[in-house]
């Protein structure tokens, strides 16, 4: 029994053994961080951040890229490559925050969801501080879901906006049975601006026809 218990003991610690090995010597620990173009880039700022929060990144692992924010994921070249060629099986990528896997939730969901079928270990700092895996993964992508079906519902509002909303000034040639109706509707009070929205046509085309209506008047 006292046999049993100490072959199990000694394997158990060589499992630790082999695990801390590997997490201190193979794997491999990047930083990724997203830069605005007017933002001054100091490697020390970021490797000290990346320290504050826990992480150590060699100055060789820590990649900043140049974009802004709205700049759509086929813009972020080093982010690619980073996640195409460099990083592989096991290795951890720590983000400083969410805007670096998108310019929005569908491209992040899609970048996030190729980061873990390559089983990259992925820490968003802005999220939590501890890796994305288990119960906080499904979380994050249960988060990234949600909005990401809010920003398409967005969008087609949006987009459904644009369609009906009238353009003021088209057309701007009023038939001799409209110019008449203008003229009669601001006898009776109507604004010029009111006018314009009705016939949808530009003020200026209001303007006209009542000051051409006066002329004839006086004629």
């Amino acid at each position: 029994m006292c046999c049993c218990l100490c072959f199990y003991v000694f394997n158990l610690l060589e499992i630790y053994t082999y695990v801390f090995f590997w997490v201190v010597f193979c794997m491999r620990i990047y930083g990724y961080v997203r830069v605005d173009p007017t933002q001054n880039l100091d490697e020390k700022s970021f490797i000290s951040f990346f320290y504050n929060c826990g992480f150590t990144i060699k100055k060789n692992r820590l990649i900043l890229e140049e974009v802004f924010v709205d700049k759509s994921l086929i813009y972020r070249d080093k982010l690619h490559n980073l996640i195409d060629y460099s990083l592989e099986d096991g290795d951890l990528l720590i983000i400083k925050s969410i805007d670096c896997l998108g310019c929005n939730f569908s491209e992040i969901t899609e970048i996030s969801n190729k980061i873990f079928q390559k089983k990259i270990r992925l820490i968003c700092l802005d999220y939590s501080k501890n890796e994305l895996s288990g119960d906080l993964r499904t979380f994050y992508l249960h988060f990234l879901k949600i909005c990401c079906d809010f920003e398409k519902q967005f969008d087609f509002s949006n987009h459904i906006n644009k369609k009906t909303v009238k353009k003021v000034g088209r057309p701007e040639i009023l038939s001799n049975e409209q110019k008449k109706q203008v003229i009669d509707m601001f006898k009776k009070g109507w604004t010029i601006y009111s006018l314009a929205k009705h016939f949808s046509v530009t003020r200026t085309v209001i303007q006209r026809v009542i000051r051409n209506s006066r002329n004839v008047d006086c004629n």
